[in-house]
């Protein structure tokens, strides 16, 4: 039985920080973890690029920037994509007023916390955020994973990032 995490974080991840999350990426996979993330610039990418062949990548969109992913709205199907988009709306306090887009990226958010069915929490999020808080557009995964009770690592935090290389990182 395969085990998941959510590699995440800013896309204004510094770059050794980017380093150790691909290095991470791949001690995951060789210990049987299976990366759950979105696509984007920075910090997904990097956890991409470590993260093995049976990584779950969640788009906004089919084909966004340029992923083959089938773990998209219209493959997702509606009702399980309203599901999800539901649940982003109760963690974002102005979901609402977000462009239909921007909505979307926050829904794509809850699956890689919950997985493909929101029904598979992941074992816990690694990430990293400017603040080391739940701040933004990753914020949105980390509110949905305190709610569910994963526990994340953020990166930007010193005790947190040691934690990682002493046991990840060899």
């Amino acid at each position: 039985m395969p085990r998941f995490y959510a590699g995440i974080g800013a896309r204004a991840t510094p770059p050794p920080i980017l380093s150790l999350m691909t290095r991470a990426a791949f001690a995951l996979c060789k210990r049987g973890y299976v990366l759950r993330s979105g696509r984007a610039i920075g910090a997904d990418s990097a956890f991409e690029r470590g993260g093995g062949r049976d990584a779950q990548i969640f788009l906004p969109a089919p084909g966004w920037r340029g992923s083959v992913s089938t773990l998209h709205p219209e493959a997702l199907g509606a009702e399980l994509w309203g599901r999800a988009r539901d649940i982003a709306a109760a963690h974002h306090p102005a979901f609402a007023g977000l462009s239909p887009f921007v909505q979307a990226l926050h829904t794509r958010n809850v699956f890689q916390v919950l997985g493909p069915r929101l029904d598979s929490p992941a074992e816990f999020v690694l990430c990293w955020t400017a603040d080391g808080e739940a701040s933004g557009g990753t914020g949105q995964a980390l509110r949905v994973a305190a709610t569910h009770g994963v526990p994340v690592f953020n990166l930007q935090r010193d005790r947190e990032r040691a934690h990682v290389e002493r046991h990840l990182v060899l």
